[in-house]
């Protein structure tokens, strides 16, 4: 997300020669991406774009840390100053768990992480002094009066979150954290009233009133208005989980929210809350209690990597001197020792870098970002070429598919991996034995998908009326669930064509077939819950099942809104490379082609790619077989002699016709007419 904030505010925390956009340009090369500086009067005003694992940069405290580490690099003399976290060492409070002034219930202590508040009474409210409302407003955040003022002058100067309360708004002052019910309401500061989902993180008072949509906005019930005198001053750090899921299920994002998702530091909650105590007292002229509260799940014990200082040249290629890393490091707050005799380094993470610094590779990328990848030299890599990936062959495949497709007029269309309830129970599909997300965001995207068809079918309701003949298709994964593992997925091709026939949709298969080299055979399906018994045939490579293909019930196309017939094909493309072969160069054979029509009458329930498989078996001067028309139980086929040496002569052709009436006889099949 970005950062906004003023260079004014910066220099509070950085103490450099460098001009604003100098700042900009360092910190761009080694660390965030400044976006955008603008000049605002006699200010500058950086826009930051902070990565999502750099929850520590979202304050200008953490920008101005960088900074810090950054410039000397690029010839700058730069100091950071007023660190946060020195504020815990002056605290003149002492820690209490309850008294009779507030009463704290925290049952489930894994809901937050640390819980920290102090009551501050007699505060007077008026206008915040011009320095902090210009640098709120500046940072696009509109200035309310003093107190409220704080809170957010506190998260943007050190990325902690910051609630207050009107104290005597909380109902038999006591707090309980809790989890909230499903179907639980409540109405945040900005006027918006919410049903709670439930398992969101709730604060409530000795009535039962909700006060607190934690870590997404106060409730109104609790907020400071022109009346309050006395206050509670809140600081806390939440499990960031439920956090994230409570923002994203009730579409409230704000800046604590997405603070808090990301893992705020719980070491730099009694440091915001120093700092608050000290500017609600100058400011407001409130008389802070003289003790705390303060539940602290578990104190932050540093973490120490060891590792050979010969990592880094290994990892960069590069040989940086030990003092050089051990300068970077420790103006990034890391602790270093390093060993010249063994050559070991040991480094301590700091508690604002704990969710991002786990291995020592994240070091070494600490140590190669502030020195400069820039300055990291170009060189081509040496050694054999690496051999083709088999996805490499995947790709290649469906790009050959998806360009045929295209060139016979059908159209590629992108749809959700994830189905609703409502769908699968038009095609009486059990959502239970469908794979079901745990926090879906919403119920029409709730189940993956095992078919890709009901998705299609949707696409073409949407579109029906747009021509007589849609002919779309899909390639993407469907997935099969699997006990105690994760999901057997399943790459498909899905053809639908609407207003079509079944001769189309078979041709069709057939052309893509040929193309692609695979050797296939048609066989009956004798039943598919969704398909025409009549109009449904399976395919085949040898003993590989390729797939299905057939026409769809009309009671599913009724459920859907669907006029006319349709038409689908649903074929496993991750098995084409199993049967597709290669292709063969031949040269052209120069004798000539001889060609004749022959018409056959058929018995009932007779396939005729079985029968067109039988003739083209019988003689190897045969080189193509056609059916070129059909009406009611006769069918013409068109065949094509040709002999690789020399031309066939009319006693040739009369035995291998002779051959085919006679063997098709045996069969029950009778030649039309005399030849």
């Amino acid at each position: 997300m970005n950062f906004i904030f003023p260079h004014s505010w910066l220099k509070d925390f950085l103490k450099t020669s460098a001009s604003p956009q100098k700042i900009a340009e360092c910190l761009s090369l080694c660390s965030a991406s400044v976006e955008k500086i603008t000049k605002v009067n006699n200010d500058w005003l950086y826009e930051v774009e902070i990565p999502s694992n750099r929850v520590d940069m979202m304050s200008v405290a953490g920008i101005a840390r960088e900074a810090a580490a950054v410039l000397p690099e690029f010839g700058f003399k730069a100091k950071f100053q007023n660190d946060p976290y020195k504020l815990k060492n002056s605290n003149p409070f002492k820690p209490q768990t309850s008294n009779a002034e507030l009463k704290v219930i925290l049952k489930d202590k894994s809901l937050c992480w640390r819980f920290s508040a102090i009551i501050i009474k007699n505060v007077n409210l008026k206008p915040s002094p011009k320095i902090i409302k210009e640098r709120l407003e500046k940072s696009g955040i509109r200035s309310l009066n003093n107190v409220v003022d704080i809170s957010n002058y506190l998260m943007m100067a050190y990325g902690q979150p910051v609630h207050i309360f009107d104290y005597d708004k909380i109902a038999g002052h006591q707090m309980k954290l809790r989890r909230s019910q499903k179907g639980e309401s409540l109405t945040t500061l900005d006027g918006k009233t919410f049903k709670l989902p439930g398992n969101d993180i709730v604060i409530e008072d000795k009535e039962g009133k909700l006060i607190d949509l934690c870590g997404i906005m106060g409730a109104l019930n609790s907020a400071v208005s022109q009346k309050t005198k006395n206050i509670l001053l809140f600081v806390q750090t939440y499990n960031p989980t439920h956090i994230r899921q409570t923002s994203m299920k009730l579409a409230q994002r704000t800046q604590a929210s997405q603070l808090f998702e990301k893992g705020t530091d719980p070491q730099l909650v009694m440091p915001t809350l120093i700092k608050g105590i000290e500017l609600i007292s100058k400011l407001a002229q409130g008389k802070p209690a003289a003790k705390f509260y303060d539940f602290y799940l578990q104190a932050y014990k540093t973490s120490w990597l060891k590792f050979s200082y010969s990592l880094i040249e290994q990892i960069l290629g590069i040989k940086i001197l030990p003092a050089k890393v051990t300068k970077i490091l420790l103006a990034l707050g890391f602790q270093v020792e390093f060993s010249s005799r063994n050559q070991l380094l040991k480094v301590g993470v700091p508690s604002w870098r704990a969710n991002d610094i786990k291995i020592p590779e994240d070091i070494v990328e600490e140590v190669a970002r502030i020195w400069g990848y820039y300055r990291l030299p170009s060189q081509l890599p040496a050694g054999n070429l690496p051999p083709p990936s088999p996805w490499q062959k995947t790709f290649k495949l469906e790009s050959k598919v998806k360009n045929l497709l295209k060139g016979w007029g059908f159209t590629e269309v992108y749809t959700y991996s994830l189905v609703s309830s409502t769908l699968l129970a038009k095609f009486n599909e059990e959502a239970a034995k469908h794979l079901a997300l745990k926090n879906p965001l919403t119920a029409d995207w709730q189940y993956l998908r095992s078919s890709l068809i009901p998705s299609l079918l949707e696409v073409l309701v949407k579109n029906q009326h747009l021509e007589k003949l849609l002919k779309i298709f899909e390639i993407a994964n469907a997935y099969q669930p699997r006990k105690d593992n994760l999901p057997l997925e399943k790459s498909l091709l899905t053809l639908v064509l609407h207003n079509a026939d079944f001769f189309q949709l078979k041709g069709l298969l057939e052309a893509l077939f040929a193309d692609l080299k695979i050797n296939y055979d048609f066989k009956p399906e004798l039943e598919h819950r969704w398909l025409v018994k009549e109009k449904t045939l399976t395919v085949f490579a040898g003993s590989e099942k390729l797939g299905i293909f057939g026409q769809l019930k009309p009671t599913f196309l009724k459920r859907m809104d669907l006029k006319g017939e349709v038409y689908s094909a649903e074929l496993a493309l991750d098995k084409f490379l199993k049967v597709m072969g290669k292709s063969l160069y031949r040269p052209i054979n120069q004798n000539p082609l001889i060609i004749e029509d022959l018409t056959f009458i058929f018995p009932l329930k007779t396939y005729y790619a079985q029968i067109a498989a039988l003739i083209k078996q019988l003689s190897p001067l045969l080189v193509k077989i056609d059916l070129v028309s059909q009406f009611q139980n006769r069918k013409t086929f068109r065949l094509y002699y040709q002999h690789p040496a020399k031309s066939l002569t009319s006693t040739e052709i009369a035995k291998i016709r002779k051959t085919i009436v006679n063997t098709l006889a045996s069969k029950g099949i009778q030649l039309v007419g005399k030849v």
